[in-house]
């Protein structure tokens, strides 16, 4: 609905950067043999397998959503196990590695912006961001509404992060606001590498 994936996209054209999404590591940490497969299993039972013994998302998903405290549970498990993957990654890749794009909705709540250097927030203003869940995803006003009641506010947003790039125009107006701001940052890392 904001805009994450393209931006993200962007900036890899634009910067070279490598892109990591979150989301999709969350379903790598369910992954048979994975660091988060067991534990879940364990508290959500074998019910959300499948014959192979991988856990089926959608099994899970209808699980977790319909009860809060269960996807309090699911994201205690998930959350530390991608933050986990991204320390020991970053660790890894930081010298080859020029710049890492980390493309999150939950940034704050999962504490990985402590793994950031800067948090840009990709701002749709929450009409537009709906009629976007609509159009592309083919979401009820009813969904859009439950997923950005889940996330932090915008002025939450506008208080933690360190850019606030709004993406309510055109591809083209996205990627200008990205390269300049991108321009400021590397700008900024070149002054204090040369300091």
């Amino acid at each position: 609905g904001s805009g994450k994936t393209v931006a993200a996209n962007i900036l890899a054209e634009i910067a070279g950067a490598e892109v990591l999404i979150a989301d999709e590591l969350g379903h790598q940490v369910m992954k048979k043999g994975e660091s988060g497969y067991q534990k879940i299993v364990e508290c959500f039972g074998n019910g959300i397998l499948d014959e192979q013994g991988e856990i089926i998302r959608n099994k899970l998903s209808s699980v977790v959503f319909s009860e809060a405290a269960a996807l309090a549970k699911l994201n205690g498990i998930i959350h530390p196990a991608v933050k986990s993957y991204l320390e020991e990654y970053i660790g890894e890749h930081r010298k080859e590695t020029g710049y890492l794009v980390l493309e999150t909705a939950l940034m704050f709540e999962t504490g990985c912006d402590l793994l950031c250097d800067e948090v840009w927030y990709i701002y749709v203003p929450s009409p537009l961001r709906k009629e976007r869940l609509a159009s592309g995803r083919g979401y009820s006003e009813q969904k859009s509404n439950g997923i950005m009641r889940k996330q932090f506010s915008e002025e939450e947003f506008f208080n933690k992060c360190d850019c606030v790039i709004k993406n309510d125009g055109s591809f083209l107006e996205l990627e200008q606001r990205l390269k300049e701001r991108f321009g400021i940052v590397t700008d900024k890392m070149y002054k204090s590498d040369n300091c």
